[in-house]
């Protein structure tokens, strides 16, 4: 039974919910990559002088975060509506939006689901995590048993020698002379 749980809270956002509210520490913990782009509006919208990097450090920062969220973004559109191109769209347009917009309230409303989508997709993906742990030790247990098992047969199995050829020695005998009449 867990095992369908776990297939699918793998595909299913909603289930990937339900999954991380019986894993609250570890939803909690996965959560903080929400932070990413809050830090990545106010130093692409505040601090930066030039988006070229070798101009202004701080734009690696932004594509850095950029990427995170993107990755992260993309992943759970992808599950969220069942496309990769619809997928694509979605991710496109809202870091676009939160990035680029003129309007300062579109820029915050982007910025309001990005940290949602981030903190949620990354906490679901830690609980799921957790949980997946919780459930497979009692494989690798029986894993560890059967190995020790194997490895203690092995050894109680004294490999039988082989009878080694030994050459025979050869006397020494002393040489006589003969004696040559004649």
């Amino acid at each position: 039974m867990m095992d369908s749980i776990d297939n699918a809270a793998a595909t299913n956002p909603l289930a990937q919910l339900r999954l991380a509210r019986r894993r609250p520490l570890a939803a909690l913990l996965g959560a903080t990559p929400g932070f990413v782009p809050v830090g990545v509006y106010w130093v692409g919208h505040h601090e930066l002088t030039s988006w070229a990097p070798w101009i202004c450090p701080k734009a690696m920062i932004v594509y850095a975060g950029l990427l995170f969220s993107v990755l992260t973004v993309y992943g759970w559109s992808t599950e969220m509506f069942g496309s990769k191109v619809k997928a694509l769209g979605f991710t496109v347009l809202i870091e676009g939006i939160m990035m680029t917009a003129a309007a300062g309230w579109l820029n915050l409303i982007a910025l309001a689901y990005l940290v949602a989508i981030n903190a949620i997709a990354n906490g679901c993906r830690l609980a799921l995590r957790d949980s997946a742990a919780t459930i497979d030790w009692r494989a690798n247990l029986a894993r560890g048993i059967a190995a020790a098992a194997a490895a203690t047969a092995a050894q109680a199995r004294k490999p039988e020698r082989r009878a080694r050829s030994r050459r025979a020695r050869q006397r020494g005998v002393a040489p006589r002379l003969a004696a040559v009449s004649g």
